[in-house]
């Protein structure tokens, strides 16, 4: 029966290994890629038992190629082993028993035909397996719980590629384990040979695929190098249009900015207040003209002194007088703020003069903002003229 049985699973096994298409088209190189494989089979248990019986049997593997003849991981699964006594022997007979095993291992394939489509390959690893016993009548030997025993996986295989990341396996080996897988301790080591068929799916980028991309990137740098020349001369060309413009550009605003600068120093000698005499007259205002301040603040520029000079030495002049110091701006910005703007601007100039030994009690302080313009909000001049600080003096 045994012989029979072995008989069929070769008759099975060698239609698919001489008729699947030895030239795919889909040369691989296992290096470097992630398998996930899901094989299914049979299996004949090799134990201290007369009658060999064949059993199902499946498994799942996971491998990584480390180089392109090496991989290594891992197989668990599922067998069933049987065996039987014919005749059963008086000591210690079940008559029958079956086994349902898990076994689990860490294997290493070595490769033989990396690059082609067809690639057959050897194993070998350690690990366990873990079993329970059944007899025949339906009995645990010695219970229920499970046993455990080594296990030596090593075997053969074929792969044919039919995809870029799928293959069908073809597979056959031995697991050895030891004495008393079967409850039986006869002096040889136990084991069990398997016959499996499956189909591997792989993932990622091989080693050889790697290089390929990494030529095509040496390509591209070269392409994109010549690119990049090309575009650096025709960019200089342009480049020395550009400064040529630019020259001409630049002379022009050289030109501009001098004609600007000559009408804004005149426009300040229009503007510098005279080292005169400021005469304080009841009922009457003054303008003083040169105080100003930094801009968007109260703080007083170094140019005020002189025109704070003259306030100061009009009130001195008139002891008998007392000022009411008004602060305006131009309309850039909102009324609330440049209504407080002025005000601190106009707290500036008593704090400065009450420094210079003028009685607080003389002077008081308001701000206007830009209510009160003496000239338009519309041109530079117009503002700057609005820009400005007065004395009301009191009757």
């Amino acid at each position: 029966m045994a012989t029979r049985s072995v008989v069929l699973i070769i008759c099975v096994l060698l239609p698919i290994i001489f008729f699947v298409p030895l030239d795919s088209g889909f040369a691989q190189n296992t290096g470097g890629r992630w398998v996930l494989g899901f094989h299914g089979g049979g299996n004949m248990w090799f134990d201290d038992y007369s009658k060999r019986l064949i059993g199902p049997g499946m498994e799942g593997m996971l491998r990584f190629g480390i180089t392109r003849a090496f991989s290594a991981g891992i197989l668990v699964g599922y067998e069933e082993l049987k065996s039987r006594d014919n005749p059963p022997l008086p000591i210690q007979s079940f008559g029958y028993l079956k086994l349902h095993a898990i076994p689990a291992s860490v294997v290493g394939w070595i490769h033989f035909s990396q690059g082609t489509s067809v690639n057959p390959y050897i194993y070998a690893g350690f690990g366990a397996v873990i079993f329970k016993r059944v007899t025949g009548t339906g009995a645990y030997i010695p219970d229920s719980k499970f046993a455990s025993s080594i296990l030596v996986p090593v075997g053969v295989g074929l792969e044919v590629f039919a995809s870029k990341n799928t293959s069908l396996v073809v597979d056959a080996g031995y697991r050895i384990t030891d004495d008393f897988l079967d409850y039986r301790k006869m002096g040889k080591v136990d084991g069990y040979a398997t016959v499996k068929l499956g189909v591997n799916f792989y993932f990622g980028t091989s080693n050889a695929e790697r290089e390929e991309l990494a030529k095509a990137e040496a390509r591209r740098i070269k392409d994109s190098t010549d690119a990049e020349a090309l575009r650096i001369k025709k960019a200089t060309e342009a480049e020395a249009q550009r400064m040529k413009a630019f020259a001409e550009a630049e002379a022009r605003r050289i030109k501009d900015s001098t004609e600007a600068e000559a009408r804004r120093l005149a426009e300040l000698n229009a503007r510098r207040v005279p080292d005169t005499v400021i005469v304080l007259v009841r009922g009457k205002t003054v303008i003083l003209k040169g105080v100003n301040f930094e801009f968007n603040k109260a703080t007083l520029t170094k140019d005020s002194e002189t025109t704070l000079r003259l306030a100061f030495n009009a009130l001195v002049a008139s002891s008998d007088v007392n000022v009411l110091i008004v602060g305006h701006t131009d309309n850039v910005g909102s009324a609330a703020y440049n209504k407080k703007l002025s005000l601190r601007r106009a707290q500036a100039v008593k704090s400065w003069l009450i420094r210079k030994g003028i009685s607080v009690k003389r002077l008081t302080v308001a701000g206007k903002g830009f209510d009160e313009p003496i000239d338009t909000n519309s041109t530079a001049e117009g503002r700057t003229n609005n820009r400005r600080m007065e004395f009301r003096v009191l009757r």
